[in-house]
């Protein structure tokens, strides 16, 4: 006889035998029993919870000689059928592979037929909600007024799916997940049934991975028994799944919490050089990271479901981290989970997370050194003592302050005072006035409040940490695809941090005004408190250009050395009559490649440059017409004379025309 996997012979066959579902069993025992039968259901929940097995149990007590029941006895003909699924008037549907209106028209129309051989047709579809649109509406009318002797049982884990018309027309049972100790319990029995010896710790801990379904525990069960003939054990289930288990993680937290990066990718190393799954070591890690935060939060829950050796474990750990860097920790893990799923190479997105966890953020105040275990002393004394990148600054600017001095000194100019240093109860009221401003939204940001300022184009101090910080903020901008945020930020530069300030530089006053406003500041302030661990401030400062130097005026130069300018030339006089085939050719090129046009001449100015050429034409009949009109027109007045009138003295007169010059020439 073949083999039947467990999760098909230990499938519950009445209500009693239902694991986890109390509620749904007592309300469709009742409803059998006093024999208030709804014509349709419809069951939600996760998988393997047992949806369809209880639609089957639901089946038996209709259909059962002694019912309808609420327990089926399991051994007349019609429960055999149900359970072996050889029954003719229970109809089990895949909605995934019957989905189109077709079918619900079939179902609608065998629907009429009274049963063959039990009391009542039952229909159970699964994963109704994969049918489409035109098929649930097909099925509407039927559903809400079916025969007497027909039920509906509709099976879906994703009841939001499924349309509102037909949640409407049904009584909806939802099914929880089962709990871990449920789940074990049944284990244990079926362990003992199938006599497949096992320890408690390996079926806890198959429970757990079954994530709250009976049948992916029942299927995990018989793949883990598999793996040896022997005693099941909690390392043969870790084995047999691919979990990294317990020690591995234990070690990977307490190396983090030390900031050991050595031991971190020494873990890393053998865990993957094991064969082991990158995402299921995240997944685990996170996973531990999150009972040791409700631990640290709450001490030992129920709901943690915590062995002897994992509350050690917790116990040992809870001081290496606080609440918010376990927060953290557990957001980054997340955010590595996420890039796993596309990039190319797992091993180094891990290693960069798990080494992102041990790096300390920059710009840790009192409250991000006491996530990391210093003392409060510690942390104030941290805070008070200057940054070394912040006392090269400042030495030199004093350089620079006594250079100044001796400059006005030499030259005879009074030194600046030195703006006097600011005391205690000046700092207070800063601060003070700084916190007004961020509490008040409404009141706008000046450049007393540091969130737009002009700066002198003097060069930073190199500060390392904060360029890393600054790149981190890129990029986390580029993942979160806030693309307008990175173009303003594209002419910005790190300018330093301190004082719960992060300043930058821009090149535009427009861009550094345009970021320092409050939408674009929050989004960047919120994406530097999830690198840095803490809330700090945006400073945009415009780097004051210098003011160019005035032109030099120009000087007009002496009359001597103007040059007189070029006369105009003189449009070139053609006689196109006189010329060849080719040269006409030649000069339509001309016209044609340099532009212009050809202007015929007047009939006297034409025949006295060709006199003055040696060469003489006839008049054509045009030309004589021409001369008769203007013989027969009356004399027009003679123009005045302007011989007595003295050439111009300035040099932009035109120069004197060329005696020489034919009189019929264009000028």
């Amino acid at each position: 006889m073949a083999y039947i996997a467990l999760y098909r012979q230990w499938r519950p066959g009445s209500f009693k035998e239902l694991v986890g579902q109390d509620a749904v069993s007592r309300t469709l025992s009742h409803a059998i029993s006093s024999g208030r039968i709804g014509h349709a259901y419809l069951f939600s929940g996760p998988r393997g919870t047992g949806k369809t097995s209880t639609a089957k149990i639901l089946a038996k007590s209709l259909n059962c000689v002694h019912g309808p029941t609420p327990e089926p006895c399991g051994a007349c003909t019609s429960c055999t059928k149900i359970a072996d699924g050889t029954a003719l008037d229970v109809f089990e549907i895949d909605a995934a592979s019957n989905r189109g209106i077709d079918e619900m028209r079939d179902l609608r129309e065998k629907v009429k037929f009274t049963p063959a051989e039990g009391r009542y047709k039952v229909y159970i579809i699964d994963e109704v909600h994969m049918l489409t649109t035109e098929a649930f509406n097909a099925l509407l009318k039927t559903l809400e007024e079916p025969p007497a002797h027909v039920v509906f049982i509709l099976a879906t884990t994703e009841p939001h799916k499924v349309p509102a018309t037909i949640q409407s027309r049904c009584q909806r049972f939802d099914f929880r997940r089962i709990t871990v100790e449920e789940i074990t319990a049944r284990l244990a029995y079926v362990a003992q049934e199938m006599e497949i010896p096992c320890e408690e710790a390996a079926l806890h801990l198959i429970a757990q991975q079954a994530d709250g379904g009976m049948r992916d525990a029942l299927s995990l069960l018989d793949q883990c028994a598999l793996l040896d003939g022997g005693t099941l054990t909690a390392a043969h289930v870790e084995e047999s799944l691919g979990l990294i288990g317990h020690e591995p993680i234990y070690r990977l937290t307490k190396a983090i919490g030390e900031r050991a990066k050595g031991d971190v990718l020494d873990v890393l190393a053998s865990l993957l050089a094991g064969g082991k799954d990158p995402m299921q070591l995240m997944a685990e890690l996170t996973l531990h990271l999150r009972s040791l935060m409700l631990y640290e939060a709450a001490g030992a829950l129920k709901a943690l479901d915590l062995s002897a050796d994992a509350k050690a474990a917790l116990e040992e750990q809870r001081a290496l981290f606080t609440q918010a860097q376990l927060m953290a920790m557990i957001k980054r893990l997340h955010e590595a989970m996420a890039e796993l799923r596309w990039t190319p190479q797992p091993r180094i997105t891990i290693e960069v997370a798990l080494l992102s966890l041990c790096r300390p953020m920059a710009g840790e105040g009192s409250a991000a050194a006491q996530m990391y275990g210093a003392s409060p002393a510690a942390s104030a004394a941290a805070l008070t003592a200057p940054a070394p990148n912040d006392t090269a600054r400042i030495a030199r600017l004093e350089a620079e302050l006594a250079a100044l001095k001796a400059a006005f000194a030499a030259g005879g100019r009074a030194a600046p005072a030195p703006a006097p240093a600011p005391t205690a109860a000046s700092r207070a009221a800063s601060r003070a006035a700084q916190a007004a401003s961020s509490a008040d939204p409404l009141r706008p940001r000046t450049p007393q409040d540091g969130a737009l300022a002009a700066a002198p184009a003097v060069p930073a101090a190199p500060d390392p940490e904060g360029e890393k910080v600054y790149a981190e903020l890129l990029r986390r901008l580029q993942e979160k695809q806030r693309i307008s945020v990175l173009a303003c930020l594209k002419g910005a530069s790190f300018a330093g941090s301190g004082a719960g300030t992060f300043r930058l530089h821009f090149a535009s006053p427009l861009l550094a005004r345009r970021t320092a406003r409050d939408d674009y500041r929050k989004i960047i302030e919120e994406a530097l408190a999830e690198i840095l661990g803490e809330p700090i401030a945006l400073a945009c400062e415009a780097i004051a250009a210098p003011h160019p130097a005035p032109p030099a005026p120009k000087k007009k130069p002496p009359l001597a050395e103007i040059k007189p300018r070029r006369p105009a030339p003189k449009p070139l006089a053609i006689d196109e009559n006189a010329l060849s085939p080719e040269e006409r050719s030649r000069l339509q090129n001309a016209v044609d490649l340099l532009g212009g046009r050809l202007v015929d001449l007047p009939a006297e100015q034409r025949i006295a440059a060709l006199a003055a050429s040696g060469r003489a034409i006839a008049p054509t009949a045009a030309d004589a017409d021409k001369g008769a009109a203007r013989e027969a027109a009356p004399p027009a007045a003679e123009p005045p004379s302007f011989a007595d009138v003295p050439p111009p003295d300035d040099d932009d007169a035109p120069p004197p025309a060329d005696e020489d010059a034919p009189s019929g020439e264009n000028s």
